[in-house]
């Protein structure tokens, strides 16, 4: 096992990681379900945009909770 394998294992390490994941994934699905739901933030970006960014957004969130549970929580 490699030194760097050594370090992506230990537990000291993935607590900080998994931390920042779920902060992230939460982050990308919020401001998506924002944008598509509260018409007023942002109220200069045309319709059309936002629900595409919207969308986008929260298609990565969802991206990004499932790599972060694959990472984690399979690799146990």
């Amino acid at each position: 096992m490699s030194s760097h394998d050594r370090i992506r294992n230990s537990r000291s390490y993935r607590n900080p990681m998994l931390l920042i994941g779920i902060a992230m994934t939460t982050f990308y699905v919020v401001l998506g379900a924002l944008l598509l739901f509260a018409k007023d933030f942002l109220p200069d970006v045309r319709t059309e945009f936002r629900n595409i960014f919207a969308g986008m957004l929260i298609v990565y969130g969802i991206y990004r909770g499932w790599r972060v549970y694959a990472d984690f929580y399979q690799n146990k």
